[in-house]
């Protein structure tokens, strides 16, 4: 049986993640802090077409539960408040689109297994993407 996105990632690496946290207005002591922090995510499900994704870290922590295909509120790491929705592509795949400040602005995050130890964490907003490489512990 093959592996699916479900299960324990580590946060590996990073790729342009300051750039994506200035453009969603992340103030500058918090990108320092989430640039040089280690994470790690658990991405479970939960029956009923529900996920949970709970991530961990030695500054913060989030723990949600998305329903797939019905808006939430989300108070995301940085502090933002966002209306989030989360949606399944296959065994391999989960997108999330975040809006705040009143639907003016929007984030579009894909989870996305690429290999059974590898899962990248792609996210994208006015034009800047950001890639965060995960390996499964």
């Amino acid at each position: 049986m093959s592996a699916t996105i479900v299960g324990k990632w580590e946060l590996s690496t990073s790729e342009n993640f300051d750039e994506f946290m200035k453009a969603i207005g992340v103030n500058l002591l918090l990108r320092k802090a989430g640039a040089s922090l280690s994470s790690t995510s658990e991405i479970t499900e939960e029956g009923d077409g529900k996920i949970r994704i709970n991530t961990t870290s030695t500054f913060k922590s989030a723990n949600v539960l998305f329903i797939l295909g019905e808006e939430i509120e989300e108070k995301t790491m940085d502090g933002r408040q966002c209306k989030s929705v989360m949606t399944r592509d296959g065994d391999k795949k989960l997108n999330q689109v975040q809006t705040w400040n009143d639907g003016k602005k929007k984030s579009v995050l894909q989870w996305i297994m690429e290999e059974d130890d590898k899962m990248v964490l792609v996210l994208e907003h006015a034009g800047i993407t950001a890639k965060r490489i995960h390996k499964r512990i």
